[in-house]
This record gives C-alpha cells, sequence and structure tokens, in this order.
C-alpha cells in the first residue's frame, strides 16, 4: 500500500475513529476510513447501545473542535444496589449517551460532521494481518473492544463475559448500578432516547443462574424487565498496568484500542473521544500527542493496582460486607460522602481520561 504525506488511513468508524477524521481533514488532509461492518457506529457486537459517563461536555467539546453536546443528556437518577440495598449516586456531570448508528445517537452526530470534508468511507473493509503488516504512513488504529484486534497487534486484553439485553424503553436519562458476589464487576442499565442498553458482566464467565438472580432482582426493585437476552464475550485493555500505548510500531491508536479507559469501572466514552483528537494531533506533531496523550492516562497504573491489589481480592467478593458497612453508616450518610465527592471536597484521584470532575484532568 503506498500513501503521499497529505493522506491518512483509518481502521475504525466508531467514535473514536471519526473524530480523528475530522479533524485531519480540517487541517487538509485526505482521509480513508475503513470499517469491518456495514456502516459507521462501533461494532454491531456492542452497540446500538447506551452508556453513563462522568464528563464535562464544554471542555471536551472545545478539546476535540466538535460540540458533542446534543448527544449527551444529564443523567436524572443513578442508583447502586449492593444486594438489595439502595444508595442514590451523584448525578451532577454525569451524563447518558448512545452509541451506534442510530439518528439519536453519538456517533450520527461525527457521522454528520464528515460531510463536506475530504473523509472517504469503505465498509465492509476489515483490517487483517495481510493489511497490517504492509500499513501506508499516516496510519491510526481505532477498532475498539474486538478480541481479534488486540491478537493481531498482540495487545494484552482481558476478556470479559457476559448477559446483554437492549431495545426500545419508556424511560429517560436513568440508570443502575448491581452488585452482587456471582460477577467480579455489575450489572447495569443505562437508558436515553427511549432506548437501553443492560449488561452484566465479569472477568469470568457468567452462568445463568446468576442472570436470573439479576432479572428477579431488575423486577422486584425496578419493575422492569426484558424478554430478550445474548450471551457474549469481549476484550479490555486492561491486562497489565502499562496498556497505555498510542503507538504501535509507526501506526497511532485510539479509543479503547490505546488502553485509553478506566480500569476501576471500566469507562470508555470520555477517552475514546479525547484520543481521538490525540490520534489526529499524532500525525501532525508526534512528541505533543506522546505529552497529551500521558496527560490524560497518567493515573492508569496507579488505579490498575488499586483494582487489581485492593479492591479484586479484598473488597469485591464480599458484598455482604459491603453492604453491612452501608447499613451500619446509614445510607444517608453514605450518600453525603457521594455528594462530598460530588463537590471535589474529598481527595480523590481517578484515573478516567479525559475531562470531569472525577478525573482532575
Amino acid at each position: 500500500m503506498s500513501s503521499n504525506g497529505t493522506d491518512v488511513t483509518i481502521f475504525g468508524a466508531g467514535m473514536s475513529g471519526l473524530i480523528a477524521a475530522v479533524n485531519l481533514a480540517r487541517e487538509g488532509y485526505s482521509v480513508t476510513v475503513h470499517e469491518k461492518e456495514p456502516g459507521y457506529g462501533g461494532s454491531q457486537l456492542y452497540n446500538p447501545s447506551t452508556h453513563v459517563t462522568p464528563l464535562d461536555l464544554e471542555k471536551t467539546s472545545e478539546y476535540i473542535g466538535i460540540d458533542i453536546s446534543p448527544a449527551f443528556h444529564q443523567v436524572l437518577a443513578c442508583p447502586a444496589y449492593f444486594h438489595e440495598t439502595k444508595v442514590m449516586l451523584p448525578v451532577n456531570g454525569i451524563y447518558a449517551v448512545e452509541r451506534g448508528n442510530r439518528p439519536t445517537s453519538l456517533d450520527t452526530l461525527l457521522y454528520k460532521e464528515c460531510e463536506g470534508l475530504p473523509i472517504s468511507f469503505e465498509f465492509n473493509s476489515k483490517l487483517d494481518k495481510e493489511t497490517l503488516s504492509d500499513l501506508p504512513p499516516n496510519s491510526i488504529i481505532a477498532c475498539g473492544l474486538i478480541p481479534s484486534a488486540y491478537e493481531m497487534l498482540d495487545i494484552p486484553y482481558l476478556p470479559w463475559y457476559g448477559w446483554i439485553s437492549r431495545g426500545e424503553i419508556g424511560i429517560g436519562s436513568y440508570a443502575w448500578l448491581w452488585f452482587d458476589e456471582c460477577i467480579s464487576e455489575y450489572g447495569y442499565l443505562s437508558a436515553v432516547n427511549n432506548y437501553y442498553f443492560n449488561l452484566l458482566f465479569s472477568i469470568r464467565k457468567v452462568e445463568r443462574s446468576c442472570l436470573d438472580k439479576y432479572t428477579a432482582f431488575m423486577v422486584r426493585n425496578e419493575g422492569i424487565e426484558h424478554p430478550d437476552w445474548e450471551y457474549t464475550s469481549g476484550a479490555v485493555p486492561l491486562a497489565r498496568p502499562d496498556n497505555p500505548r498510542l503507538f504501535w510500531n509507526d501506526a497511532v491508536l485510539c479509543g479503547t484500542m490505546s488502553g485509553a479507559m478506566d480500569p476501576m469501572l471500566w469507562f470508555g466514552i470520555s477517552g475514546a473521544l479525547v484520543t481521538g483528537k490525540v490520534a489526529a494531533l499524532a500525525i501532525t506533531d508526534r512528541a505533543k500527542a506522546e505529552a497529551e496523550f500521558h496527560r490524560f492516562t497518567r493515573r492508569f497504573r496507579e488505579n490498575y493496582i488499586v483494582k487489581n491489589q485492593l479492591w479484586y481480592r479484598f473488597v469485591r467478593p464480599n458484598v455482604s460486607a459491603m453492604e453491612k458497612t452501608i447499613k451500619v453508616l446509614g445510607v444517608p450518610t453514605v450518600e453525603r460522602i457521594g455528594k462530598l465527592l460530588e463537590e471535589g471536597k474529598l481527595p480523590f484521584r481517578s484515573a478516567i481520561p479525559g475531562f470531569s470532575y472525577l478525573s482532575c484532568s
């Protein structure tokens, strides 16, 4: 494959790839975006989907040069359940967003930004080993959370397993989290634009009995049930404390592929947004891009260690102990602690890449 200095090749038409494409096209580059799916919006394994993320919309929009605020909706409420004990989480600066190719999604907003720019799309065009062995100059890889992509690039990844349900629903900008011993992570529902995404996931296989327990919890506590669930698996770049990386040989990485992901609760939206911009910067100024990438991922290692050495080993395996502690302290006290966190009055440092009140970036 050949290329001149004004051509850029991007693999992946999800949000980070689209942001990189828009920024480079505005600078006069001719951009070709390859996508293995039939259209934009990321993997059909995950999307359409909805997600909840802490985000400073103004700073993020300014940084990436695209006003993304129409796609993000303030979360109205987000309870966390420890078995049956309910704690209302702070929601200031917490937004729900839709992914995929529906008209109301973030990806659709970004795809429309490509209109009129020197950007061409080649759908049903996947990155394979042959292409990878002869990448043109100015290549960007934004292949998301697909295990085969990590394996091709020999990037360490952590496999996850879980049950997914998605579809239309008559509730607004809302979310919940559910913690139980039958999973290592959590169950969560998020809803926006009359669409929901419900995921029960873990770093070990999730038994059907766990799903049955979760669905019974949903009906009992939220009055919601879904008719269809699909068992699936995927990958996250959280296998090692040195997972974040901006470059693969001479190619640039962005999005979750680059490891710009929170190792604690697996927030990935904000990291994908900012690294789309960083990837575009890497084409023109490699050193500055590396500095920016380090700025956004600088707390990954310490939070990775906390998650793996403390949370997984001593805290997370015993939800009953967490539930008992909440009851001893009292739910109102725990919720007040959450408000202090929301107001920035606690010395908490998160590894969420990007701009949010939790990330201190």
